[in-house]
């Protein structure tokens, strides 16, 4: 062999190396434009995506103002129902009152003292006697499912429990 067939042998290497690196940089670069490509497509969608729900708010956005805002005439139209808690039937049943059952009686003002000296309070009515309210006797219970019928039953005699028979 020869210097010049071993030269030309290495610069048909070299072209070899030099043509994958070139082939290998476009393979690259056509990657990345697929890649930007589809990142814009992508990017495109979301942005429309968005677009349409900002309309969608506005959309929501004018109707509420065009009834009034929170305030329709459907939430005002029922001020005493609120939540769903509204008042019931029962409570306006016989001996209902229209005021709360727990309610202290109306405070009154003392009279003003006059000026001068201290004068004794007027005596106090007498506290009314306590009325005894006679308890409605204890309906008779019913003896349960598994109740002991017999009086005389043992706890440490287990010849009694029904299961032992």
């Amino acid at each position: 062999m020869s210097i010049t067939d071993e030269v030309a042998r290495m610069r048909e290497r070299l072209e070899g190396l030099v043509r994958e690196q070139a082939d290998r940089r476009a393979l690259r670069d056509r990657q990345a434009e697929e890649a930007k490509a589809k990142a814009q497509d992508y990017m495109s969608k979301q942005i429309q995506a968005a677009e349409r729900y900002v309309d969608h708010r506005r959309e929501l956005g004018r109707r509420e103002k065009e009834a009034g805002g929170w305030a329709t005439e459907k939430t005002l139209a029922d001020k005493s129902n609120v939540m769903g808690f509204g008042v019931e039937d029962d409570e306006e049943g016989p001996g209902f009152t229209g005021h709360p059952v727990n309610t202290a009686p109306p405070m009154t003002r003392a009279e003003p003292q006059q000026a001068g000296g201290w004068q004794a309070p007027p005596p106090a009515a007498p506290a009314p006697e306590p009325v005894a309210v006679a308890e409605p006797a204890p309906a008779p219970r019913r003896a349960g499912r598994h109740a002991r019928r017999e009086e005389s039953f043992d706890d440490d005699d287990f010849s009694n429990n029904s299961w032992m028979k």
